[in-house]
């Protein structure tokens, strides 16, 4: 046996070794994984297509290659060293087995302290402007959720008419006039539900992709109001923070595009002297009580205990139905949203309720 003949089964075998979470959705032509493995995601957009035997990121990485390149992507293999892991785990070669616990994952030593990271700053991919070439038009879509014509203007955002895109550039955090990657919203349904509504865009054979966890969605743009009102409210999506710009004149509000808040997002509204945090998450569960309403609210508390030595934290969460199952606390326009802001948990509170 080769690694080129590695079954269905096989390839979800070995991703499981990888991580014992990475059970994957799947169907005739695909398997689909958390990309939590290939950049410390947390959506199933890591698609491997059964019939080229490759995996692509749809979320941030982009196309990866076969299961070889995706061992050197994660683990900064030399091409030697992947094929090697990989005829271990399944005796392919004379060589000796892993022994037993031993994960493949380098492990990297993480500083203890928050304060000391240095965080990396992104690239500029080339033809960085090639956004500007699509229109900048008024977009039905967004209008219907309260989100203005001006304000797609200042954030730049674009409209793909050929791919029924909405095309939303990223620039650096630490420069507000530097792109760094550029992403879409899949607005035909069917492509949205193939690849997901958020995804990197592809023109010219090209990923326009970028490692979300090293940067904050709309920092750019709101640094002033966060820094002088000394406060910020972390949303999950663009949209949400687009929204906010729609309502207020000055919008203390970025977005960490998903649901992984990475220690160098939070070391960057350490460094603006914030002193509160508010967390104003999707509203990812049905009933109160249910089993998705306790996960998401554990891994809430979870995500910020390395700050809350730092500054005050809390949450907005809907304990009043005023929102529907996946919602942003921005989608149902000003009254809604102050009112979710006024009833917010001190993180304190926030896992006893």
């Amino acid at each position: 046996m080769e690694i080129k003949d590695l079954t269905n089964e096989e390839v979800i075998n070995f991703m499981e070794y990888l991580d014992s979470d990475l059970s994957p959705k799947s169907n005739d032509r695909q398997l689909i994984f958390n990309t939590c493995l290939c950049h410390n995601g947390d959506s199933y957009k890591l698609f491997y297509y059964t019939e080229s035997k490759t995996f692509h990121c749809y979320s941030s990485c982009g196309h990866i290659g076969s299961l070889i390149d995706l061992l050197i992507h994660i683990n900064k293999y030399e091409f030697k060293d992947a094929v090697s892991e990989i005829k271990d785990f399944f005796g392919i070669s004379n060589q000796p087995m892993l022994r037993k616990g031993f994960r493949i994952r380098k492990k990297v030593k993480q500083i203890d302290n928050i304060r000391d990271i240095q965080i990396e700053l992104l690239p500029t991919p080339k033809k960085p402007y090639i956004y500007k070439t699509f229109q900048q038009v008024p977009i039905e879509e967004w209008e219907n959720e309260n989100i203005s014509f001006e304000v797609l203007k200042t954030y730049q955002i674009h409209y793909n008419p050929y791919e029924n895109q909405i095309v939303i550039p990223h620039f650096c955090w630490h420069d507000k006039d530097r792109p760094i990657g550029i992403r879409v919203r899949n607005l035909d349904e069917d492509k949205a539900k193939s690849f997901g509504k958020y995804i990197p865009l592809w023109y010219d054979n090209k990923c326009y992709n970028h490692k979300l966890s090293l940067n904050l969605y709309g920092l750019g743009v709101n640094k002033e109001s966060i820094k002088n009102s000394k406060k910020v409210i972390v949303f999950e999506g663009e949209k949400s923070v687009l929204q906010m710009a729609t309502i207020y004149k000055n919008n203390p509000s970025v977005a960490i595009c998903g649901s992984n808040f990475s220690r160098e997002q939070k070391k960057m509204l350490i460094d603006l002297g914030i002193e509160e945090l508010i967390i104003a998450f999707d509203r990812q569960f049905k009933i109160k009580g249910d089993e998705e309403y306790i996960a998401w609210r554990a891994k809430i508390y979870k995500l910020v205990q390395d700050i809350r030595d730092v500054m005050k934290i809390s949450v907005i969460w809907d304990e009043d139905n005023l929102l529907e199952y996946k919602d942003s606390p921005s989608d149902l326009g000003k009254h809604i949203f102050e009112k979710l802001l006024k009833s917010r948990i001190d993180i304190d509170n926030f896992i006893s309720k």
